[in-house]
């Protein structure tokens, strides 16, 4: 059972953005009014982050957001799909993005 466990642990860490560093709510400089900013980080160079009308893929697509581009972080909630979810404002539009595909920027 622990080898299982293991396993699978290491399968998850691999899984993970290149640099992917953990965030949420209480990283970086955050505040109910202005979130705090952060990018889209995905191993694919030239890879696109899907921006959803609600947390979870059973919402609709909004857009989709090129690795690297900034976003603002002002929410977060785990959805029944098992993931947790940013809300995000990018270029004046809010939804929402799987966390896992969010970095913030050294220093913050």
């Amino acid at each position: 059972m622990f080898k299982l466990f293991m396993a699978s642990a290491l399968i998850f860490a691999a899984a993970l953005p290149v640099g992917a560093q953990e965030v949420g709510p209480g990283v970086g400089r955050t505040t109910r009014s202005t979130g705090y900013l952060a990018y889209v980080c995905t191993n694919d160079v030239g890879g696109t982050l899907t921006l959803r009308t609600g947390p979870g893929k059973n919402y609709r697509q909004m857009r989709q957001i090129r690795a690297g581009n900034n976003i603002r972080v002002m929410d977060s909630t785990r959805s029944s799909d098992g993931f947790e979810w940013f809300k995000v404002v990018h270029n004046n539009k809010q939804g929402w993005v799987r966390s896992d595909y969010v970095c913030t920027h050294d220093g913050e």
